[in-house]
C-alpha cells in the first residue's frame, strides 16, 4: 500500500471519528429521553391509580356514615317515642329528643379516627333537620348536613342527606283499642281495668279511656303525640 493510500485512510479515520461520537451521543440522549418519558408515564399511572383509590375510601366513608346517620335517625325517632312518651312529654320533648341523640352520634363520628382522612360533620339543628308530624301520630324526617369528607391525596366530597320516617301508629293504636274491647268485655271493674291499661301502654304515648253508656263500653285509644283516636264501641 502506498503513502497516499495509507494518508487517504488515516483522513477518513479521522472524519469518521466525530461523526460516530456525534451518533453515540445522540443515542445517549433518546435513551435518556425514553427512560425519562417512560418513568414520566409510569408516575402518572400510579398517581392516577392512588388518586382513585383515595377517591373510592372517599366515596365508601361518605356512604357509611350517611347510612348510619340514617340509621340512627330512625333509631332516635322510636326512642324519643318511648322515652318522653313514658314520661307523658310533647312533641317539643320528641324533637329536641331526637336532634340532641342524633347530634351525640354525629360527635362520634367525627371523633372517630381515620388515617388519611378528615371527616367533619356539623350537628343538626331545627334549619337542617325537618320533624314532621304524621296523621297517624308517626314522624317523616328530612334533612341534609354540610359534611365534609377529605382525603391528604386531593379527592374530597360534600354533604349528607338524612331521610327517616317512623313506623305508623295507626295499626298499633287499633290493636291495642281491640285488645281492650277484648278486656273490657268481661271485666268486672272498669275504672281497675282503664288504669292497669293506662299503665302498661303509657311507655308507647298511648292513652286509654274506657266509657259505659246504657251498658254500652266504649274504648278510644289516642296517641299523646298528635294521632287519630280510634273509637271502638262494644
Amino acid at each position: 500500500m502506498g503513502q497516499a493510500e495509507i494518508r487517504r485512510l488515516r483522513a477518513g479515520q479521522r472524519a469518521s471519528a466525530p461523526t460516530l461520537a456525534v451518533f453515540t451521543i445522540f443515542v445517549i440522549l433518546c435513551s435518556s429521553v425514553a427512560i425519562v418519558t417512560f418513568q414520566s408515564l409510569e408516575e402518572r399511572s400510579v398517581s392516577a391509580i392512588i388518586l382513585k383509590s383515595a377517591a373510592d375510601v372517599v366515596r365508601a366513608t361518605a356512604s357509611q356514615v350517611g347510612s348510619e346517620l340514617n340509621s340512627a335517625l330512625e333509631s332516635s325517632i322510636a326512642a324519643a317515642m318511648y322515652d318522653v312518651g313514658l314520661r307523658g312529654g310533647t312533641r317539643e320533648q320528641v324533637e329536641q329528643y331526637v336532634r340532641e341523640y342524633l347530634n351525640t352520634h354525629i360527635s362520634s363520628i367525627n371523633a372517630y379516627p381515620r388515617p388519611n382522612l378528615t371527616v367533619v360533620v356539623p350537628p343538626c339543628d331545627e334549619n337542617s333537620l325537618a320533624l314532621d308530624w304524621l296523621p297517624d301520630g308517626g314522624i317523616r324526617a328530612r334533612g341534609y348536613l354540610d359534611a365534609r369528607f377529605e382525603h391528604v391525596m386531593g379527592p374530597r366530597a360534600f354533604g349528607l342527606s338524612l331521610r327517616a320516617v317512623s313506623r305508623p301508629r295507626f295499626e298499633r293504636i287499633k290493636h291495642v283499642a281491640e285488645v281492650s274491647v277484648e278486656l273490657a268485655a268481661g271485666a268486672v271493674n272498669l275504672e281497675e281495668l282503664e288504669r292497669a291499661l293506662n299503665e302498661n301502654y303509657a311507655c308507647e304515648g298511648l292513652a286509654v279511656e274506657l266509657e259505659n253508656e246504657d251498658d254500652m263500653v266504649h274504648v278510644t285509644v289516642q296517641d299523646t303525640f298528635g294521632a287519630r283516636g280510634v273509637l271502638v264501641p262494644q
